[in-house]
């Protein structure tokens, strides 16, 4: 049988060939062919038992009797080595971020690796991703604050008082480097300062507390005083008030006095009631040591004010109107009898001390003739009086006319007259 060969591979083979091979081969067209293609690192490509790739880019193949005169058929291969995609992730995060490339988790524990995505190249060949991270540390700090009772600090929206003072706040981006910024709330809250106000007071007197009077209608209370404490917080203060009891008898000098022009009048303060001082109004001299008694004459009206205190030092006070009346006292008898007992004995002028003097009486009979006459004298002043005798003799029993005239402690004069009867 003849074989047909191509002239270069004739002369290739030759070398190998044998001697009578050699004599028998006669020239032929070739079959040849060309195969050219791209492929990915890592790609190979098997052509009558022979690999080509990227260590073996290039060659030719003899295929024997493969062409379609039964001649041999040459195939001549050139691949093309496509180059990887490259990625590089080069990038900064913040501690609590994490980066997912191909399902796979990258953050502050696993900063950096290389991922392979299969035929994810624009060529159709594999990306490669190259992952460099760093990472920035969040801001983190410590609030600690002294706060007092009631007060409230806001931290991030957050409002922490005497009931929640401890926690952790996260400021999403609030830190310098933009990471979050994280802060441990930790405050201390400082008691309210209180304090107890008890204190005896007399009736009449008040406190006056943060604005608040307190007295015997109010007793007690609390009151809130801002930034009173000695640390700068409010104090709470409670109020408890007593109150000394006044006299049983508050009007202990007793009603209000009527007397005369002239006449005397004396208060005084009850045995059985407790005090320890006492003051007058006008100031008047006293009839007792201890100046519970004292006596007042007036001519005109009077108001006099007793003030005691007791042990307490509390004062309470009495006060008294004395009316002086308009009318001036004075008696003068209707009839007398010489012979009887004294004082009936006598015709006389009778008066209080609101008469200071009789300037003159006169007593005259009923045909108008002066039987007594007396000048200059005192009210009651039986040396003064008529003793019913006339020029040495006894006058006759009957009805006489008598006439003075008297002058008061205020200085006026008044006339007065009247009918007076002698008995035998």
């Amino acid at each position: 049988m003849k074989r047909f060969v191509c002239a270069f591979i004739l002369v290739i083979s030759a070398l190998a060939l044998p001697a009578w091979a050699a004599a028998s081969a006669v020239f032929a067209p070739c079959d040849t062919n060309f195969f050219q293609i791209s492929i990915c690192p890592g790609q190979s490509v098997f052509i009558a038992g022979e690999i080509y790739d990227a260590q073996n880019p290039s060659g030719t193949t003899l295929l024997p009797e493969a062409s379609w005169d039964g001649t041999d058929s040459v195939v001549i291969v050139s691949l093309t080595i496509l180059s990887p995609a490259l990625n590089q992730i080069t990038a900064s995060y913040c501690n609590n971020e994490a980066l997912f490339v191909n399902g796979h988790i990258y953050d502050a524990s696993n900063p950096s690796g290389t991922e392979y995505l299969p035929g994810a190249a624009y060529t159709g060949c594999d990306s490669v991703i190259n992952i460099n991270l760093s990472f920035r540390s969040e801001a983190n700090q410590h609030l600690q604050q002294t706060i007092c009772t009631g007060d409230t600090v806001w931290v991030n929206n957050q409002a922490y008082d005497q009931y929640y003072y401890l926690g952790i706040e996260t400021i999403a981006g609030g830190a310098i480097n933009g990471c979050d910024s994280i802060i441990l709330v930790d405050l201390t809250v400082l008691p309210t300062p209180k304090d107890t106000v008890l204190q005896s007071l007399c009736p009449y007197e008040t406190l006056l507390i943060n604005g608040t009077e307190y007295g015997i209608n109010r007793p007690s209370g609390m009151e809130l005083l801002p930034n009173a404490a000695a640390n700068g917080c409010d104090s709470l203060v409670y109020i408890e008030l007593t109150f000394t009891q006044p006299p049983n008898n508050t009007a202990f000098l007793g009603a209000d006095p009527l007397i005369f022009s002239g006449d005397s009048v004396c208060l005084s303060i009850p045995a059985d009631l407790d005090f320890s001082d006492i003051s007058w109004q006008p100031v008047l001299p006293c009839v007792t040591t201890d100046c519970s008694n004292i006596c007042i004459s007036s001519i005109q009206n009077e108001t006099i004010i007793a003030t005691i205190s007791d042990q307490n030092q509390c004062l309470f006070s009495d006060t008294v109107h004395i009316s002086v009346s308009k009318e001036r006292p004075i008696f003068v008898p209707n009839v007398f009898a010489p012979e009887a007992d004294a004082p009936n004995n006598r015709f006389a002028i009778f008066s209080g001390i609101a008469v200071t003097r009789i300037n003159w009486l006169t007593v005259y009979d009923r045909w108008g003739s002066l039987v007594y006459e007396a000048r200059d004298f005192q009210a009651s002043d039986e040396g003064k009086a008529w003793d019913g005798t006339f020029s040495g003799r006894k006058a006759t029993a009957g009805v006489y006319a008598y006439a003075f005239e008297v002058t008061y402690l205020d200085g006026s004069q008044e006339i007065r007259s009247g009918m007076v009867t002698l008995l035998r």
